[in-house]
């Protein structure tokens, strides 16, 4: 284990989308759970790639790929809130990078490769925030990665099309979507 950052996967394309959450999944199991600061940031910056994907998945194959999104979108959600209340996040502010939309068409096999990618992230998220929390040297870490460990067992789930019931319901579409404005705790 090594206590270096994440390499800096930033994509800016729906094509480096994948490529760009498999380098990231790649690097994780190198992290060292004694160092949440490292682990949060890496999980941060995943959760905003797998999202990504998610729409990007869900924008080429609608039919397939739209229902499990919103219900993804629902984990996510509580992952960016449990993430948000670790000790770790008071270190720096936690931000999503943007990505350009596809402006061309992309096919149904593209859309289950990036659907792959998620899925890989979220089995390799899991172990680490587990023995995170099992090393976390506060309490308020140990809670959140812990919390973290079944989310992330549960976006698995939601695509691979097990969850049909999560889906995040909008009263007030007025208010910004928790992907444009990081929780304040």
């Amino acid at each position: 284990m090594n206590n270096q950052a994440v390499p800096d996967a930033s994509p800016t394309t729906p094509d480096e989308l994948p490529s760009a959450l498999a380098r990231l999944t790649t690097s994780l199991p190198g992290l060292s759970p004694s160092v949440p600061q490292l682990v949060l940031h890496a999980l941060w910056d995943g959760l905003g790639l797998a999202r990504a994907c998610g729409l990007a998945a869900a924008r080429t194959a609608p039919a397939e790929w739209n229902s499990r999104q919103r219900n993804a979108e629902t984990v996510e959600y509580l992952l960016a809130r449990e993430l948000a209340r670790t000790a770790a996040a008071t270190s720096r502010p936690l931000s999503h990078r943007s990505t350009t939309a596809a402006t061309e068409a992309r096919g149904t096999t593209w859309a289950a490769i990036v659907v792959q990618a998620i899925l890989d992230f979220a089995h390799t998220a899991e172990p680490l925030a587990r023995t995170t929390a099992e090393t976390a040297a506060t309490w308020d870490d140990q809670r959140s990665f812990a919390a973290c460990v079944s989310l992330f067992s549960e976006l698995a789930a939601c695509w691979r099309g097990e969850r049909p019931a999560y889906q995040l319901r909008y009263t007030d579409t007025r208010t910004s979507p928790w992907w444009n404005h990081p929780p304040c705790f």
